[in-house]
């Protein structure tokens, strides 16, 4: 199978190109923080105007599938896009408990010329180590 050419469409791309990714490699847990504005805006951003959220009010799940961990750790070239995702939930998130978020590349490939990259990406409570959530991502990766 040949390597299909890298899409520079987006002219002058910067970032970790297909090539560079490392498949196996783990990203040290980092801090996944949640504050009672964030819990706010979510539920204003689907039309619902609540009163401000409690400490020990349920984070709504898809607060916390989001790839600004990965983000953090690699940069992104232009044209990433995202192609498809699994979520397994395993327990509530509460707000105040400190969250960690773990991140796995787990695999890459190419599939009709287009390259795809695979990550994991597991919440947990930083206090208690209790589960959360893992997230399987699955994005194009044009370069």
């Amino acid at each position: 199978m040949s390597m299909p050419e890298p899409d520079r469409r987006m002219g002058g791309w910067t970032g970790v190109g297909y090539d560079d990714i490392e498949v196996g490699r783990t990203y040290p847990p980092q801090p996944l923080p949640v504050l009672a504005d964030d819990v706010a805006r979510f539920y204003r951003s689907i039309g619902e105007m609540r009163p401000a959220p409690e400490i020990g009010t349920r984070i709504p799940a898809f607060l916390l599938n989001e790839i600004r961990a990965l983000k953090k750790q690699m940069k992104f070239p232009p044209g990433v896009l995202h192609a498809q995702e699994e979520i397994e939930m395993h327990s509530a998130a509460r707000l105040g408990e400190p969250l960690m978020v773990s991140i796995t590349i787990t695999n890459k490939y190419i599939r009709n010329d287009k390259r795809f990259i695979v990550f994991d990406q597991h919440v947990r409570c930083a206090t208690d180590q209790r589960s959360i959530m893992t997230i399987k991502h699955i994005l194009y990766w044009p370069c």
